[in-house]
């Protein structure tokens, strides 16, 4: 009785109306040879290699703790609203200047 739903779960997989597996692979697909294996040493050699960006890598990291250590202090822009009301007041100026 516990194994009742797995075969449930591999009834419809019985249907002897599915179509054959090779029915979905194209002809021209078919036509084709096996692709060459390679061997996997060469393939994992070149993961471990370092990158050319890895030479990069320790001057990038030197300039970001300069910019980090730099304590370059947020624009401080004060009240939204007072700073509206500024450039309301700015742009009635510049408009009211005889071009």
């Amino acid at each position: 009785m516990r194994y009742a739903p797995l075969l449930l779960l591999l009834l419809p997989a019985c249907d002897p109306g599915l179509p054959p597996a090779n029915a979905a692979i194209s002809a021209q697909a078919q036509a084709q040879g096996f692709p060459r294996l390679l061997p996997l040493d060469p393939l994992l050699a070149e993961g471990t290699r370092a990158s050319r960006a890895a030479a990069a890598q320790a001057s990038l990291r030197a300039r970001g703790a300069g910019l980090r250590g730099a304590r370059i202090t947020a624009p401080a822009t004060g009240d939204l609203a007072t700073r509206g009301q500024r450039l309301r007041q700015r742009a009635a100026e510049l408009r009211a200047v005889d071009i």
